[in-house]
């Protein structure tokens, strides 16, 4: 029986354990009737005593049957009260045998109930307390005169009559923990695809954006000593990108993004010029697949955010080409590219970059390249399928 998963939310006012449990006591109560009904003491302090002896070894039962729905408990605790209720039961054995009514043996359901708990709660300890006890009912037949076998086979029957109806009340509550467990597992997952998501998000709409108002902040505070003006042209400038940031920020958290691609391309023109960077569009964004907007979106905003970052560009072209057998979108700039992982610039390239993109690009069938081009600047190809539809 596996450990209970954890749950957060809890849909039920009453535990389903308590349930089970509750269930299993109520039929195991039937281990104090049939001593009491089957049993005549012979004054009544013995009589006492002997309640006294049956309400302990209720107890012991009580906490066996506890353990067996409680699967965090570990297995020497459960042998512990496994053995505990193993001594209390050979404890009754005197008064179960010599005071029962004639042709009646009160002691053999004691042991009967006994076993069918303790293997329900371990197997091992609980076939071991067995063996004790129906060696004990053997023992009590030939000394009290009864029938060995009737004995036996009394106690082994109610065992294994009380041990299959346990099984099959646990069973079912390890399939609602397993069903709960199941349900909180895909809960986890939604939660990590959206924080998957927000972070892809932000980086996307963040990267760039930070990289001109950085950009834009050293050259304002560069003129501030020579051109004033120009510096507080500048500072406004920051200001309108921060503001416009934060609003596009904001739509990330909330899902509001824009992912399209001509919405992209005009949001990358229009900060690659701020940057001083000329910018050349050729895209006819009606020849592109619907399905493979969002990505090459993605590609786009990439491709920005690494140009911004890692290059010294000073024109960029953006060119698709729906023709042949793989329509492609290719990016090229003349100031290089991303440093490769483990050079200088590692630690700069940390995060969503080319690798994911690449890993997007895949899962979509489409195939992404990128390296430098023999003029010293460097290029994004993203090849699509040639049907142009999208994996799901």
């Amino acid at each position: 029986m596996s450990p209970r998963t954890p749950l957060r939310h809890r849909r039920l006012a009453i535990s389903p354990r308590l349930v089970v449990l509750g269930v299993l006591v109520m039929a195991y109560a039937w281990a104090l009737v049939f001593p009491l009904r089957l049993s005549d003491p012979p004054s009544t302090v013995l009589a006492v005593v002997y309640v006294i002896g049956l309400a302990c070894y209720a107890v012991a039962l009580a906490m066996v049957l506890r353990a067996s729905v409680s699967p965090y408990q570990s297995r020497a605790t459960r042998a512990l009260l496994v053995g505990t209720l193993a001594v209390v039961t050979l404890g009754l054995w005197p008064p179960g045998f010599a005071w029962a009514e004639p042709g009646q043996a009160a002691w053999v359901w004691i042991a009967g109930f006994a076993i069918g708990a303790s293997v329900l709660a371990d197997v091992r300890a609980g076939l071991t307390s067995g063996v004790a006890l129906v060696a004990a009912s053997a023992i009590g037949a030939g000394v009290f005169g009864g029938s060995v076998v009737e004995y036996v086979a009394v106690t082994i029957g109610c065992a294994a009559a009380l041990w299959l109806m346990g099984v099959v009340l646990v069973w079912l509550l390890d399939l609602l923990w397993a069903a709960e467990a199941g349900r909180d597992a895909e809960a986890g997952l939604v939660l990590a695809q959206e924080r998957l998501r927000l972070s892809r998000e932000l980086h996307d709409v963040l990267g760039h954006r930070l990289g001109i108002i950085a950009l834009k902040a050293e050259l304002a505070a560069d003129l501030a000593a020579t051109d004033p003006q120009r510096a507080a042209a500048e500072s406004s400038e920051i200001r309108a990108i921060a503001a416009a940031t934060l609003v596009e920020a904001r739509r990330a958290v909330h899902g509001e993004t824009v992912a399209d691609l001509p919405a992209q391309l005009e949001s990358a023109t229009l900060v690659l010029a701020s940057a001083g960077i000329e910018t050349s569009v050729d895209v006819d964004t009606a020849q592109v697949p619907a399905a493979q907007s969002r990505l090459l979106a993605s590609v786009v905003r990439e491709a920005v955010t690494n140009i911004l970052r890692h290059s010294d560009a000073r024109t960029v072209s953006f060119a698709f080409h729906p023709a042949g057998s793989c329509p492609t979108l290719v990016i090229v700039n003349d100031g290089g590219g991303p440093p490769r992982p483990g050079g200088n610039g590692a630690a700069a390239s940390s995060g969503t970059g080319l690798a994911s993109l690449a890993a997007r690009c895949a899962a979509s069938r489409a195939r992404l390249r990128s390296g430098p081009t023999p003029e010293g600047g460097f290029e994004l190809r993203v090849e699509l399928r040639p049907d142009g539809t999208s994996a799901p």
